[in-house]
């Protein structure tokens, strides 16, 4: 037997305590009696008293309770074995991963839009198999068909242009090793999702979409990006701005070409669609899938524990049963069987725990989202990011787990743990109400901005890429609200800075550049790169501006996180107008609160850098060393040699 809260036994140490109370109640009783009557009339006055059976009653009440904690524990003992038979449809998810989706013409770029429509349709293909296929200049498939959509969901979430090392755009490819993978499944219809900014017309397509209407492979084409286009910008972030330029050196600018898309799709009796700001039209997804024959997966077996909690109650109840029957005194009572009879309802079997009042109890254990909001409210926000995150887990709503992920964003953002929080948000960031979009773009711009900020004496260069990515937040928040004064300020205020600093950084390999020509005198250049550090960090305490007054600027433009951000997951519209907003500075008058916020920042920053035992490293020291091999590896994969383009294209 085995109890999934065993930790409840603990309550058991209570029973010795109450023992202990019922004696000193019984010797308190005695000495009262001793006080009021005489020995001799004691028995005359005093009729009827039994301590044996005030005991006997006791005794069957503490048994009844520890019966009522042995239940609470919940005890299961036996498994239940459940053949559980699958059925689904066989759809492949093909994702064009050439340098040309990397152009930013929808916020924010091709890829990303892509990635993002493609979890929005696995969600809606529940019971089917789901594959994967990366493609560009070749095709590769990243996941085979298959009922694991977390799984599938990672590997959509890690593709970029870097996952096939060949440039170019085959969706000849892509239809090619789709149809072969589809012949290793009996099912006779089969689904293909072709996410793609097109291509020029090819004759190997043409051939490959004949075949894949032969073998009734329907292909869905979705066309990601504009006809009005935008240039590609260059992946390399030591050439950060610059943008892909052809074999002539000039710089290429990538259009949506949605004729071969269109072809395709005619040609297997699907349909083309085209993926803008707007969120793909599920709906459409599932009509056209609809036709898809449905294949039977083989039998699994599910074992599932079986819960016996209803024995330690049904002992519990009989208990207590029997201390009622029992009279404290020698008169015994006589009792109707018609009360009998309902105290023995109780103990009827064949209630399951669903349809007893104990499965109400169960269920109330389980986590309320209003105790998430209070506790942020409350300002408890590890609590509070705790409960948001159980939430997530346990919501089987997608919507709801968005705005919960909102309010795990924003209580992450809150405690200054910045990598949950743009975790956070990004998962909010995938709803389709542009609303709570808005507010997840901001909450990661500030993040960003944040995050890069308290490194920013320490890792300048990384300061700088996060606050590149938090202007393109909140470009995109104001493209969505583009009448919002306060994002536009403080897009101004982070695009300021980002433009101070890129400015230092350039200034600084200037003059590194020239003490390297002085040859031996490089060591003397480090100490002078040392020096240049410490007016970095003055920098940083200055606002890069001439003293404190930058500083109060930052903290009246940026710093000013509302406290009811956490409020999303309610969906209220209320609480949506509220969210994400920035606050003034608190008035002169709540110094002792102040006071307690920066007393609360400073011991959250000293846990941060505190060096733990375990490793020798803190938390912020482990964090930099896994951007440094994050980065590391990024570079590995810019600078690998790639295949030779498909005709001299590599975009």
């Amino acid at each position: 037997m085995t109890f999934l809260a065993p930790k409840l036994f603990y309550y058991l140490f209570a029973l010795p305590l109450l023992a202990v109370l019922k004696l000193w109640a019984d010797w308190r009783a005695r000495k009262t009696q001793a006080l009021f009557t005489a020995p001799r009339l004691r028995d005359t006055l005093i009729t009827g008293a039994s301590t044996s059976r005030s005991w006997a009653i006791f005794t069957l009440q503490l048994l009844a309770l520890a019966c009522f904690i042995m239940a609470l524990a919940r005890p299961r003992w036996g498994e239940d074995k459940i053949v559980q038979q699958e059925s689904g449809r066989n759809v492949i998810i093909a994702i064009d991963t050439s340098r040309s989706m990397l152009a930013n013409d929808i916020v924010p770029d091709r890829i990303t839009r892509a990635r993002l429509a493609a979890q929005d349709v696995l969600a809606s293909l529940k019971n089917d198999r789901v594959g994967l296929i990366a493609y560009a200049g070749n095709a590769y498939l990243q996941a085979p068909l298959t009922t694991d959509h977390d799984a599938v969901i990672e590997a959509i979430q890690s593709l970029d242009f870097t996952a096939v090392p060949r440039g170019g755009s085959e969706i000849g490819r892509a239809l090619k090793l789709a149809m072969e993978t589809f012949e290793k499944s009996p099912a006779k219809n089969h689904g293909l999702i072709l996410f793609s900014d097109g291509g020029e017309p090819d004759i190997q397509i043409t051939e490959y979409s004949k075949q894949a209407a032969q073998k009734n492979v329907l292909v869905l084409t979705v066309g990601v990006g504009t006809e009005a286009g935008a240039l590609i910008p260059d992946p390399d972030p030591e050439r950060a701005g610059e943008f892909i330029r052809d074999q002539q050196g000039n710089v290429v600018k990538t259009r949506l070409e949605p004729k071969v898309l269109q072809e395709i799709a005619t040609a297997t009796h699907g349909r083309y669609m085209k993926l803008g700001s707007q969120p793909l039209a599920v709906s459409v997804v599932k009509d056209l899938l609809s036709a898809l024959q449905a294949q039977t997966n083989a039998a699994k077996e599910l074992v599932k524990p079986i819960e016996r909690f209803y024995w330690p109650v049904s002992m519990g109840m009989l208990l207590l049963v029997c201390a009622w029957l029992i009279h404290p005194t020698s008169r015994m009572k006589t009792y109707t069987p018609a009360m009998a009879l309902l105290a023995w309802s109780f103990l009827t079997p064949g209630a399951q725990a669903d349809d007893t009042f104990l499965g109400s109890i169960f269920g109330s254990m389980q986590p309320d989202p209003q105790q998430a909001h209070q506790a942020y409210k409350d300002g408890e926000f590890d609590q509070a990011e705790k409960l948001y995150e159980e939430q997530m887990k346990q919501s089987s709503s997608v919507q709801q787990q968005q705005q919960l992920a909102f309010g795990y964003g924003s209580s992450a953002h809150q405690r200054k743990d910045y990598d949950r929080a743009i975790d956070g948000f990004s998962q909010a960031l995938e709803s389709e109400d542009q609303g709570v979009q808005n507010h997840a773009h901001r909450g990661i711009a500030h993040s960003l901005y944040d995050q890069g900020d308290r490194v920013f004496s320490k890792q300048p260069k990384f300061s700088l890429k996060a606050w590149r990515d938090s202007v393109k937040h909140f470009d995109a928040a104001l493209k969505i609200e583009p009448e919002n004064k306060e994002v536009k300020e403080n897009r101004d205020f982070v695009k300021k800075r980002l433009d101070e600093l890129q400015k230092k950084m350039d200034e600084q390999e200037g003059k590194d550049g020239k003490k390297g020509d002085k040859g031996k005198k490089g060591d003397k250049g480090k100490k002078g790169e040392k020096g240049d550090k410490g007016e970095g960090e003055d920098g940083d305490q200055e606002g890069d501006g001439d003293g404190e007054d930058e500083e109060k600027s930052r903290k009246e433009s940026l710093g000013k996180k509302e406290d009811k951000e956490g409020e999303e997951g309610k969906g209220g519209d209320k609480d949506k107008d509220q969210e994400g907003k920035l606050q003034a500075g608190k008035d002169g008058d709540q110094e002792s609160q102040e006071a307690r916020e920066r007393r609360e920042q400073l011991e959250a920053e000293n846990a941060e850098n505190q060096e733990n035992d375990a490793t020798g490293f803190s938390r912020n020291e482990a964090r930099s060393f896994l951007r440094t091999y994050a980065d590391d590896q990024k570079k590995a994969m810019l600078v690998r040699p790639r295949d030779a383009p498909v005709n001299g294209k590599d975009w």
